[in-house]
């Protein structure tokens, strides 16, 4: 059985970023809570939160300590809310948000109608629209652009959620500009790292028998890359841990594929890989005993 792994794999710049920034003030600091998930992987909160990292869901009843903010960025209306407490921000929202939560906050200055591709309930679209007090609208795919209401007379711009898959952001710009738009302008804000997880997820999930995306399922760069892959292979599956690994998928795979989300660390991967191993050692010793009892039943020594 060939092992392949993705050229991007593992952590990205920014995740790498958030959770160096969490640990060092765990080291440093004293009570320090996360305001919701700081990236959307169990396995690394998880280790944050044996090291003494609280994660929380609002701040109302936390009276002092230190404040995370997540990866996926934070409400302008929120940051300002809990610094007038006087609780102090460790603010590791990802460069690339910070390019989105710019653009729009720049946008809405200028009086577009601003459509950002993304799912609404995600924890930085949360956040982005915040920077806009009016005139800013989410759409998950080109169906939801006809509940807009938007007229041609309108001055329209559209960005993307960081993690969105290119596809599904050029499908809405395309439906979108032939509106005819008095005015229309585009902006690219999906995450470098993301689109090249995407075209190389693609080009793997081309050759293999099975492929495995190993991450979070609320990780919506992770479930991008799901959908990336199902679309070319029905052999695709999306695992949290090894310990999802089943028996039924490997017996026929002889080449596996194998990418993951943006805040998988190393040591999930290791754990995939060497449990597929196990189970591969695990075959050939099974197919050895059948090889040996079907030849003693012949009396064949």
């Amino acid at each position: 059985m060939l092992i392949k792994l993705a050229k991007k794999i593992g952590f990205c710049f920014g995740v790498k970023r958030a959770v160096t920034m969490a640990e060092e003030a765990l080291k440093t600091k004293g009570r320090i809570y996360s305001l919701g998930s700081i990236i959307h992987n169990r396995e690394v909160v998880r280790a944050l939160s044996k090291k003494g990292l609280k994660v929380i869901k609002d701040t109302a009843r936390i009276r002092r300590g230190t404040i995370i903010i997540s990866s996926h960025g934070l409400s302008p209306r929120v940051a300002l809310e809990i610094r007038r407490r006087g609780l102090e921000i460790i603010d590791t929202t990802c460069p690339f948000v910070r390019k989105a939560q710019a653009a729009v906050k720049l946008l809405g200055q200028e009086g577009y109608a601003i459509v950002v591709v993304g799912d609404a309930n995600h924890p930085e679209i949360k956040a982005l629209v915040d920077f806009v007090p009016k005139n800013i609208f989410v759409v998950k795919n080109r169906g939801d652009i006809r509940k807009l209401g938007l007229k041609k007379t309108d001055r329209v711009s559209v960005i993307s959620q960081t993690t969105q898959s290119t596809k599904n952001f050029l499908d809405v710009v395309k439906a979108l500009a032939a509106k005819g738009f008095r005015e229309f302008g585009v902006y690219n804000t999906i995450c470098k790292d993301a689109e090249a997880r995407q075209s190389y997820a693609k080009s793997l999930a081309r050759e293999a028998d099975l492929m495995l995306i190993i991450g979070g399922r609320d990780s919506a760069n992770t479930n991008r890359l799901f959908e990336v892959c199902r679309n070319l292979s029905k052999e695709s599956h999306l695992i949290e841990t090894e310990k999802e690994l089943k028996d039924a998928w490997l017996k026929s795979a002889r080449v596996v594929g194998i990418t993951s989300g943006a805040s998988t660390p190393d040591w999930v991967i290791k754990k995939v890989v060497n449990k597929i191993r196990s189970l591969e050692r695990s075959y050939s010793s099974r197919s050895r005993d059948e090889i040996c009892t079907q030849i003693s039943k012949k009396g064949v020594v």
